[in-house]
């Protein structure tokens, strides 16, 4: 009889060897990525509006600095910085973890509709109203994902599927709800009754859209900073997205991390989504968000996932799309070239082949 003998064990560096060989899942852009991204995508928008516009140097002025003719525009660019780097800060925390949260846009809407149901419900209104229904725009968020969320973690179902189908079922399930139950009944749209003045997040600089959203907005971009640099579970949860094999051979336990991060992507598209609502159209309208989920991916990717480049890339972004109003009020090239800059850059960020090499 031959003595059952146990296996060989693995030597741990070859075990470490193979763990590091896990490939990376989220590669964000350096910053001369990021810059060559945005001037490739202006130069192409200049070549459409010098093809198409009778006076494409008007034009062309007005896209690129149609933001700063008067404090009105400065104002609705600040209103919309807010959204997207709300938007894109959902984004990071999820792509930092490893997980790929294509369906901020439909936790965006439904944050919007719940912000605009809650706060007319709180009795008392003012501040205490605005925080509640803030609050329950990212319980919406973070409700929505909840479904992709447990997927991913327990059965390893591909999140980027689950989260892009996630949203046109947020569409439909919005439009149910508002038809059926929070319509206002004296108007043709679909949209709920309009908030009293008392529930409008602060204005900074009436009578523009700009609001003391930016504020909150600030703060969140300093506590992401704070939580993906300066704290130990941060840095876990990059480690797990970067490689997952490697921080369970660490004692990590990725699936929490993951987990986690995802549930607060989606609270931070849900907030997103208050804040239009809340500082910006004033009721829920069906379309009230021109795609300011996929934006903010956009946003995110040109930021290279870090909070101040973040800010930036908003900023920027925002201006653009301003920018894009005031030339359509010039000239007669319209406003979806905004839409044309979307999809160049994000052609231009997805190849990894900008200035370099693609990514292994």
């Amino acid at each position: 009889m031959i003595p059952a003998t146990a296996p060989e064990p693995i030597p741990a560096t070859k075990r470490l060897a193979g763990v590091l060989a896990t490939p990376l899942r989220v590669v964000p852009l350096g910053i001369r990525q990021s810059v060559l991204a945005v001037l490739i995508g202006v130069a192409l928008c200049f070549v459409i509006i010098l093809v198409t516009a009778d006076q494409p140097f008007v034009a062309f002025g007005a896209f690129i600095f149609g933001t700063f003719r008067n404090p009105y525009s400065v104002g609705t660019m600040i209103a919309i910085a807010t959204i997207l780097i709300t938007a894109a800060l959902a984004s990071t925390v999820a792509f930092r973890a490893g997980a790929f949260n294509i369906g901020t846009e439909g936790q965006l809407v439904l944050g919007g509709l719940a912000a605009a149901v809650t706060a007319p419900l709180v009795g008392t209104g003012g501040f205490l109203a605005q925080v509640a229904a803030l609050v329950a725009a990212s319980a919406a968020g973070a409700l929505w994902i909840a479904i992709p969320t447990l997927l991913r973690v327990k059965w390893r179902t591909n999140e980027i599927l689950t989260t892009l189908m996630a949203n046109y079922v947020a569409a439909d399930v919005a439009l149910f709800l508002v038809n059926n139950y929070f319509r206002d009944p004296s108007s043709g749209a679909v949209e709920t009754p309009p908030l009293d003045r008392s529930l409008w997040l602060w204005a900074i600089l009436p009578p523009s859209q700009a609001n003391i959203g930016v504020v909150l907005v600030l703060v969140l971009v300093a506590a992401v900073w704070i939580w993906s640099e300066r704290t130990r579970t941060g840095m876990r949860a990059a480690v797990s997205g970067i490689q997952p094999a490697f921080a369970e051979y660490l004692g990590f336990r990725s699936a929490r991390y993951l987990g986690g991060s995802m549930l607060a992507s989606g609270a931070l598209a849900g907030l997103a989504g208050g804040l239009a609502v809340m500082g910006v159209t004033h009721s829920y309208i069906e379309g009230f968000s021109p795609q300011y989920g996929f934006l903010g991916i956009t946003v995110a990717m040109i930021g290279r996932l870090r909070p101040l480049g973040i800010v930036v890339a908003g900023a920027l972004y925002a201006s653009l799309i301003t920018g894009a109003t005031a030339m359509q009020s010039v000239s007669d090239v319209p406003f979806s070239l905004v839409f044309v800059l979307q999809g160049v850059l994000i052609l231009l960020i997805t190849s990894q082949r900008i200035g370099g090499k693609a990514s292994s």
